[in-house]
């Protein structure tokens, strides 16, 4: 695992979102367990990931507040879907060869650039001891803007991980080969673990019935969903999964466990409740039993266990090691070298200047009239050259994306819409779709890096396995493609 600061806290604030969802449990230590003081559960009118920071920030404040919450350093548990994972075997290697073993693996594997990604490693070994490692990664531009909401909000994140992670980390006995499901509003996240690393992660947002939340969980395809999970797991770490556990509040966990259990008769898996694997004292008694786990989970296991699992928070960087790092030692030379030069000059740099602009006024004046007339001239271009275009750019844009994707099938659009920006001539290209398999959806996006024309190819969602499902972006430069 990728490690943290070590620092004790007597008291954490547990946060976890799904989507406009908040949950919010602060927790203190007592012991060897934890008391629950205040809990939060609302829904934010404004997006944590897409709105104003400072906005989203003030109204996250506002709720702590009403709820008498003033701890600022917290725990914070993301949405699964936000994860990119692979599992790789792990080759007999010294911890430095190791390291860049796995750097290189997800520079391969995943769809982004390294730069682009926060990475977190789980290591783990196989019934037959092979080594393996699950590596998890989260695009940076949405951590760093929950960062800023936290700082608007005044709060001081010390972890960012999953819900689901932190009760394998302390709600799962170590060497015990569990799938674990953590029931939400919105959906389910199911994670895999065996001895004392995470297997498997999967966020399984369509198993809920209905478009409201608390409609109801399909437990078939929550069965289905298991069961793919741990077909995708080598046969001898298959076999040694014979437990299931449900996390989340009573309401809807109580009949899903009932459900899953009527499923898996006969096949050697026992499925029940999760429990608390800590003491907890409460002032409301069945506090936990209504609130989605996930933030009591992360803030209890950072309190009584500060070894952390999965960690998406980006190290601290002193500010001293800032300026030396922008600053080497020749380039502090040079700068002061140049500055000695500077104050000899530096009259007659002035007095240039003086003399240059001066004449360039001058030049100006008597070419300003010109430059008005021929600037009306060219706003009136713009204004209709639109209406005298013999292209067509909306047939060249579908043409290249055809070109772009296997005529086997293998990977089909569901949604294209296309948008022109004004005064530029480009048009903005948002696509959705889904492919049988990521082999079949990186050999597509590796043909449209390479199709002409398209410029600033981004993603907004990457998520499942089969079909993958998948949203892009990207900008239409007419002028760099190759026409029809």
């Amino acid at each position: 695992m990728i490690g943290l600061r070590s620092k004790g806290h007597s008291a954490l604030l547990g946060m976890a979102f799904e989507g406009c969802r908040m949950t919010a449990v602060l927790l203190r230590k007592t012991g060897h367990g934890v008391q629950v003081r205040e809990t939060v559960q609302t829904t934010l009118s404004l997006d944590p990931t897409t709105n104003d920071p400072e906005l989203v920030g003030r109204e996250i404040r506002n709720h702590l507040s009403a709820a008498g919450i003033h701890e600022r350093h917290c725990v914070v548990c993301v949405p699964l879907k936000w994860a990119l994972t692979i599992r790789t075997a792990l080759p007999e290697l010294s911890e430095a060869d190791t390291q860049s073993f796995l750097a290189v693996q997800a520079e391969r594997e995943f769809p982004f650039a390294p730069e682009h990604l926060s990475l977190s490693v789980s290591r783990f070994r196989r019934p037959n001891g092979a080594s393996e490692a699950t590596i998890v990664a989260i695009p940076v531009n949405r951590l760093a803007a929950l960062q800023k909401v936290f700082r608007a909000a005044k709060l001081r994140p010390v972890s960012i991980t999953f819900g689901v992670t932190s009760i394998l980390q302390d709600g799962i006995a170590p060497q015990e080969g569990t799938v674990a499901l953590l029931v939400g509003q919105d959906g389910l996240d199911l994670a895999v673990s065996y001895g004392d690393g995470v297997a498997a992660l999967r966020s399984l947002d369509e198993t809920i019935l209905g478009d409201q939340p608390g409609d109801g969980i399909d437990a078939d395809s929550v069965a289905r969903e298991i069961r793919i999970t741990l077909g995708q797991l080598p046969p001898d770490m298959r076999e040694a999964i014979h437990s299931i556990r449900v996390f989340g509040p009573t309401e809807l966990t109580e009949g899903l466990c009932a459900e899953l259990q009527g499923l898996t008769n006969g096949k050697g898996v026992s499925v029940r409740p999760g429990e608390a694997g800590v003491a907890v004292d409460a002032l409301e008694p069945d506090v936990l039993q209504r609130l989605t786990p996930g933030a009591f989970w992360g803030a209890a296991g950072r309190l009584l266990n500060p070894a952390p699992g999965l960690e998406f928070l980006p190290p601290k960087v002193s500010l001293f090691k800032q300026l030396t790092g922008r600053v080497s030692s020749r380039a502090t030379l040079w700068l002061g070298g140049a500055a000695a030069a500077a104050v000899l000059v530096v009259g007659g740099a002035f007095f240039y200047q003086y003399w240059r602009l001066s004449r360039l006024e001058s030049e100006w004046n008597s070419i300003a009239p010109k430059v008005k007339e021929v600037t009306a001239l060219q706003d009136k271009i713009r204004q209709f050259r639109s209406w005298f275009d013999d292209s067509a750019p909306t047939l060249s844009i579908v043409r290249k994306i055809t070109e772009a994707f296997p005529e086997e099938g293998t990977v089909w659009v569901k949604t294209l819409e296309i948008k022109t920006q004004p005064n530029s001539g480009r048009r903005a290209v948002t696509c959705s779709g889904k492919a049988r398999s990521n082999e079949d959806w990186l050999r597509m996006l590796a043909r449209l890096r390479e199709t002409k024309g398209i410029e600033d190819l981004r993603f907004e969602q990457v998520r499942g396995t089969a079909p993958l499902q998948f949203g892009l972006k990207f900008v239409w430069n007419e002028r760099e493609s190759d026409g029809l």
